[in-house]
């Protein structure tokens, strides 16, 4: 019945009235409506799921700030091309001017000042025309506006995969920080109970008070183990907020993959690094900017040499004086224009000087950035590589721990073992537990890591991401 009101609640939110879709209520022995309602309630829990990775980059895609500033940059280096192109094409301008003339002329004679007024009107207005023929610098200037354009795109790019770094960083903080508070939520339950035994068995004088008090000091630290992973997991919910904007679900439904079922194999190490040191967003963009000097120099070069414009104009113009009053004036003008820097007072070597030195300079950023990402990638490989090792003797610690808090609970049962055996086994597998969560959290983050110096529509992107959710939900 319950399950029915929910199903009747949620399908009103998206307008939907059963009864009036389903008006015969059974027919046949079938309840209509009760099919209904359990499939709405399937259909409710499934989307109730906590979401995916990919769900939870798409999300942050649309809601990170950097991200939206990336993009608006983006914009504004891709105008770059037009400005420069602007140089290039023809240059109209339409000028006018209107004005009116009072005059007062005063004349010294022999009888005295004569004053003598005038009133006219005067225009002037012209259409002008201009095409460059020959201008070097700014044929230089679109090759550079177009190289400001691809370092926008790449930086965009690279702000993309830092956000998706970012954002699975979140969303596995948030799966471990759950199963941490899962994992301490169901040792607690055993240690209390241990606790409660062991005081009881010393009140009936079958314990001893060394066992009670070591029982209770057990659940005092696995109390505050629980209240520091339920602290730890409202930090992750809201810094998974913050970068998503999504309310987070219900993730029992997710844990973090088993470490054999997302793994970089060593053989692809080489075609990594290849594919890293070709098409990393970051190195993209310093060979961007090394390029925009090295055209920066060229354009330098073209200042020393001469432009030539073509150009013409037509205009129509009235200036009333006292000499020509009434006059009107059609002209029409085409030309050439003609100009050679000769001396600009040592401006034009100092341009040059400094953007060669700023080309020297992005060589030097270019390679060093090179080592510092091929070190990066070499010493996260073979973290990665040791991490899926140390994740693996965990899980086998995991399984020993179990093992031997089933052997302590059989031990109790036939009269062998204490509870405080069993308090201790639980607490050795809550630390076990934890310390495999921990792992498995530092791979696959490194794992974003090393993906992260990829380009984000980069297939290996996808695969990473397909893999640990579909692994997610095992």
């Amino acid at each position: 019945m319950a399950d029915l009101k929910l199903a009747f609640t949620q399908a009103s939110l998206f307008g939907i009235n059963l009864t009036q879709l389903f008006p015969v209520h059974r027919v046949d022995g079938f309840d209509l409506l009760g099919f209904c309602a359990f499939s709405m309630s399937l259909f409710l829990s499934v989307a109730s799921n906590a979401q995916s990775l990919n769900d939870t980059i798409q999300s942050a895609w649309a809601n990170d700030a950097a991200l939206q500033s990336a993009a608006a940059n983006r914009v504004v280096a891709k105008e770059n091309v037009n400005i420069a192109m602007s140089r290039l094409l023809p240059q109209a301008t339409l000028q006018g001017s209107q004005s009116s003339l009072s005059q007062t002329t005063t004349q010294t004679t022999t009888l005295g000042p004569q004053a003598s007024s005038f009133k006219g009107d005067s225009y002037n207005y012209s259409v002008s025309v201009r095409q460059g023929v020959l201008r070097p610098r700014d044929w230089a200037g679109l090759s550079l506006g177009r190289q400001q354009a691809y370092y926008g795109e790449v930086k965009f790019q690279s702000a993309k995969a830092d956000l998706w770094s970012r954002t699975s960083a979140v969303w596995l903080d948030l799966l471990a920080a759950h199963s941490l508070k899962l994992a301490y939520e169901k040792s607690i339950k055993t240690v209390t109970e241990s606790a409660k035994q062991e005081k009881i068995r010393f009140e009936k004088g079958d314990g001893t008070r060394d066992n009670m008090i070591e029982a209770q000091a057990q659940e005092l630290q696995a109390k505050a183990w629980l209240t520091d992973a339920e602290l730890n997991l409202q930090s992750k919910i809201q810094a998974f907020k913050l970068l998503t904007n999504l309310e987070p679900r219900d993730w029992s439904t997710r844990k973090l993959p088993e470490e054999s079922k997302v793994i970089f194999k060593n053989e692809d190490r080489v075609l990594f690094l290849e594919r890293i040191l070709e098409g990393t967003p970051e190195l993209l963009a310093a060979r961007a900017v090394e390029k925009i000097n090295q055209l920066k120099i060229d354009q330098s070069y073209y200042d020393h040499l001469p432009t030539l414009d073509v150009y013409g104009q037509a205009s129509r113009a009235q200036n009333d004086t006292t000499n020509t009053l009434g006059y009107h004036y059609q002209n029409q003008q085409v030309g050439i224009q003609f100009s050679l820097p000769l001396y600009a007072g040592g401006g034009l070597e100092a341009t040059k000087r400094q953007a060669v030195a700023s080309y020297e300079a992005s060589i030097g950023d270019r390679e060093s950035l090179q080592m510092r990402i091929e070190s990066q990638f070499v010493s996260d490989w073979a973290i990665q590589a040791g991490l899926s090792e140390k994740a693996s003797a965990a899980r086998a610690l995991v399984f020993s721990a179990q093992e031997q808090k089933r052997a302590a609970e059989l031990g109790v049962q036939k009269g062998q073992k204490t509870w405080t055996d069993i308090s201790n086994a639980e607490m050795l597998l809550a630390r076990r537990m934890a310390d495999l969560v921990n792992v498995q959290l530092s791979l696959y983050k490194i794992q974003a890591r090393i993906l992260s110096l990829l380009l984000s529509d980069d297939p290996a992107w996808q695969a990473w991401i397909e893999k640990v959710d579909l692994a997610s939900l095992e």
